[in-house]
């Protein structure tokens, strides 16, 4: 099968609901035929950007809770217990994205990079928006830091290009917020209505498997 059914991932890497929508992502790659794009919209970046505080600490307590209920995705205790009060952490969209767009130029790992960050930000409690962690990630996961590091670089001094894209894609499907997914398909974009798919990743694979039979029959 030439024509490869993109899935387009809107997301933000501080946005807790991505973290929760994590298994259907890991679904969906496993899949072939299915290529994840992910799109980072940039909700803390730039003037946006701020530090830890008891207000963000007590805006996103509930949505956690819900988020873990709906998809089973846990929030360790060192990020529950410990970074939702350590007021020095810096909460910026901009790098954990440049990190994305790095990883994905370098070897093809964008996706696998925005996960070990959730993972490393809602589970370990670590800093994901400092350089120092985010080249700790990159090395983890085996990619040449050196050239990860200048892709890095180009991909930070280019961020707002990023951003404004994203946000035309968000325009264009009608979306408000994140996450967002959305099949192309022929050069057709559809968006995904995740309400009954959300903490079910092997009906939202099932739902993907679908799509790339009816691609075969054409």
């Amino acid at each position: 099968m030439e024509n490869q059914v993109k899935l387009h991932y809107v997301y933000d890497p501080f946005c807790g609901w991505c973290y929760g929508l994590a298994p259907l992502l890991t679904a969906a790659d496993e899949l072939d035929g299915i290529k994840v794009v992910p799109h980072s919209g940039g909700m803390l970046a730039g003037e946006r950007a701020q530090m830890m505080s008891s207000d963000w600490r007590e805006f996103v307590r509930p949505h956690e809770q819900r988020i873990t209920a709906l998809s089973g995705q846990k929030f360790g205790e060192s990020y529950t217990d410990k970074t939702q009060f350590d007021y020095s952490v810096l909460l910026d969209s901009g790098p954990p994205t440049a990190a994305m767009i790095a990883a994905e130029e370098v070897a093809g790992a964008g996706l696998a990079m925005l996960k070990r960050l959730q993972v490393a930000y809602y589970v370990d409690g670590h800093p994901i928006a400092t350089r120092n962690e985010i080249i700790r990630n990159a090395e983890e996961l085996g990619l040449d830091v050196i050239k990860f590091g200048e892709a890095f670089d180009r991909a930070s001094a280019n961020l707002d290009g990023h951003f404004s894209d994203t946000q035309a894609l968000l325009e264009k499907l009608g979306g408000q917020g994140y996450p967002l997914l959305a099949i192309e398909k022929d050069g057709v974009l559809r968006r995904v209505h995740l309400g009954r798919l959300f903490g079910k990743p092997e009906a939202f694979k099932e739902s993907l498997r679908k799509e790339l039979v009816a691609d075969d029959v054409k």
